[in-house]
């Protein structure tokens, strides 16, 4: 599954495998890297995230020091 966060200025995705898609559908808090990307500024940037950091809250920030929460969620089949 992919999930999608959209922060209000951009959209950004992440895969999660199984398990990790079973415990965000109950709440569980997750930790994940992202796969990477190449920022415009920035050069390549890792992306950090952690889903139900609190109850429903979606956090993810990067190697370069942004950090972003989820106004918007959805998941669509990978």
């Amino acid at each position: 599954m992919r999930l999608y966060v959209d922060y209000g200025y951009d959209v950004h995705s992440i895969t999660l495998d199984d398990a990790t898609f079973s415990a965000f559908k109950v709440g569980k808090k997750s930790d994940i890297d992202g796969q990477g990307f190449v920022h415009e500024e920035d050069g390549d940037v890792q992306d950090h995230w952690i889903l139900h950091r609190e109850p429903g809250e979606i956090l993810f920030w990067l190697d370069n020091g942004a950090e972003f929460y989820a106004h918007n969620f959805w998941v669509e089949e990978a």
